[in-house]
Order: C-alpha cells, then sequence, then structure tokens
C-alpha cells in the first residue's frame, strides 16, 4: 500500500469524527514502519508524521490540537507543533520581550498555576504578574473585559496554556509588576504598574 499525505489526512479526519481512537492511529503508524507492504515517496513530512504517531511518548500526544496541527502541516508544511509542545522553544522570545521592556527575565515554573478566564480564546487578551501565593507564578490572564467577580479566574497548570493559547507564553519572562495587553498578533503593548507588588 503507497502511503500519501491524503491517507494520513483521512486518518486525522476520523479520529476528529471519533471514528476511530489514537490507538488506531499508533497501530496504522507502528505498521507503516515495521511492514513491508507499506511505503510512500520521499516526502519528508509524511515520514516525519509517521515517526510521531508511532513515538507519542517522545514526540507530540496524540489530541485533538495536535491532530489539528499535523493536518496543517500535511497541507501547507507549516509547522507548529513545537510551538504548541515544547515550552523552551519559547525562552528566546521571553528573553527577548524582556529586554525590549526592560524587565529582567524571572521565567516561571510552568507546573505552577496561573490564574486564567474561561473566555481565554477571545481578544483582546490582558495579562499581569503580581508577588505569588504558594503554588502560583503570580499571573493572571483574561480576554475581554476586567470583572472583580469572585469566578473569573479559574487555575490551570501554566503547561497547558501551551496547546490553549501559545502566543501568551512569550510574555511569562517578565517579572513581577509588568503588565500586557494583545490586541491582534501585531498589536501589543507591554508596561510596568508599580501598583501591582502591592498586591
Amino acid at each position: 500500500m503507497e502511503v500519501t499525505r491524503q491517507n494520513l489526512i483521512e486518518l486525522r479526519d476520523n479520529f476528529l469524527d471519533h471514528k476511530i481512537d489514537k490507538t488506531a492511529i499508533i497501530n496504522f503508524a507502528w505498521a507503516a514502519i515495521n511492514e513491508d507492504l507499506f511505503e510512500w515517496e520521499k516526502d519528508e513530512i509524511i515520514s516525519d508524521t509517521i515517526f510521531e504517531w508511532d513515538n507519542e511518548d517522545i514526540n507530540f500526544e496524540i489530541n485533538k490540537t495536535n491532530i489539528l496541527l499535523w493536518k496543517e502541516r500535511l497541507l501547507t508544511e507549516k509547522d507548529n507543533l513545537i510551538i504548541y509542545n515544547n515550552w523552551n522553544a519559547h525562552i528566546e522570545t521571553q528573553k527577548k520581550i524582556c529586554e525590549q521592556s526592560n524587565s529582567i527575565w524571572k521565567p516561571i515554573n510552568k507546573k505552577l498555576k496561573i490564574g486564567v478566564s474561561k473566555n481565554l480564546g477571545k481578544y483582546p487578551i490582558n495579562g499581569l504578574r503580581r508577588l505569588a501565593e504558594k503554588g502560583s507564578t503570580g499571573w493572571l490572564i483574561w480576554t475581554g473585559e476586567f470583572s472583580e467577580a469572585d469566578n473569573l479566574f479559574q487555575p490551570i497548570c501554566a503547561e497547558h496554556l501551551l496547546q490553549q493559547r501559545p502566543e501568551i507564553i512569550k510574555y511569562l519572562g517578565l517579572d513581577v509588576g509588568f503588565r500586557f495587553l494583545s490586541n491582534s498578533k501585531a498589536d501589543e503593548y507591554i508596561w510596568y504598574d508599580e501598583k501591582l507588588k502591592n498586591l
């Protein structure tokens, strides 16, 4: 059987339509690598995708977000899997933003909590870093209008932002007292707010 990009896209669509689970994808990848029945032209995108599906533990989790990213790569050759899955891929950008904003680079532990609003998929995105309490990073991130409601912020591990809003990670090296506002990918504001050190 000749494996094509379209075959892999069809597997992806079947996964999203709940016709198959990730075990079927893993089994397909294993068979494609280990059985002589499967072959494909010299296509690095196909090879990389099959290898990644066969090695979920050392590559990327097979989940809805990543399946969509694999499809994007198969169709356009644009690869965003690292950005959505690897915290360290954002470190250099964090340092650059800190330098441009006159902040020391103060990285967070990605296993600690961030307070985020429920509607995290919208714009504008707002964030502020105050002094951290035990188990938290001190970051609060919200979209839309700020509210004093008690339930505005829900705690999540910082690393979970990678698959929800990876473009936020670049701000998380800013020091206590800094804020950011992003209206779009090209429109952002970063400033220091002395009052945050007293919260």
